[in-house]
C-alpha cells in the first residue's frame, strides 16, 4: 500500500511538471528570433515635421499588422495586409513630456508567430533607438 503511494506521489509530480513546462513554453515568446524577422522603426524628422513608421518581414508571413500611434490629440489607426509598408504621418513638434509619451504599437497576426503586439517609441535621427516590447496577444 505505501509503494502505491510513492508511485502516485511521484507520478503526480511527473504530471504537474510536464504541464507547468508546457503552459510556460507556449506563453513564451522568442524575441530572439522575432527581432530577426520583424524589423520595426519610428523615426521623427523635426525639418519636416513627420513621423516615418517602418515595418518589414523577412518571412513573409505578416496577415495583418495593425499601426496604431497612441499619446495624440487623436490615436493615429491603419490596418495593413502585406508584409512590408513604410508610414508618414504629420506631427508638428515634440510631446511636451517627450516621445515615451506617444508609443507607437504594432498587432500582428503572423503565420509563425501567431497573434504578437510590438511597441517601441518615436526618436530623432542620431538619438539611440528605443528598445522593443514583444508581447503575446
Amino acid at each position: 500500500m505505501r509503494m502505491n503511494r510513492k508511485i502516485i506521489v511521484v507520478a503526480l509530480i511527473i504530471a504537474i511538471a510536464a504541464i507547468v513546462i508546457s503552459v510556460t513554453s507556449d506563453s513564451a515568446l522568442d524575441e530572439s528570433t522575432i527581432s530577426q524577422t520583424i524589423f520595426v522603426d519610428a523615426i521623427y524628422d523635426p525639418k519636416n515635421k513627420i513621423v516615418k513608421i517602418m515595418y518589414n518581414d523577412n518571412s513573409k508571413k505578416t496577415n495583418l499588422a495593425t499601426l496604431e500611434i497612441l499619446g495624440m490629440e487623436k490615436t493615429f489607426h491603419k490596418e495593413f495586409s502585406q508584409s512590408s509598408f513604410v508610414e508618414t504621418v504629420k506631427i508638428n513638434s515634440e510631446p511636451k513630456y517627450g516621445w515615451s509619451t506617444t508609443p507607437v504599437v504594432f498587432s500582428i497576426n503572423h503565420d509563425e508567430f501567431g497573434k504578437i503586439g510590438l511597441k517601441t517609441e518615436i526618436y530623432e535621427q542620431g538619438e539611440s533607438k528605443p528598445r522593443i516590447i514583444y508581447s503575446k496577444i
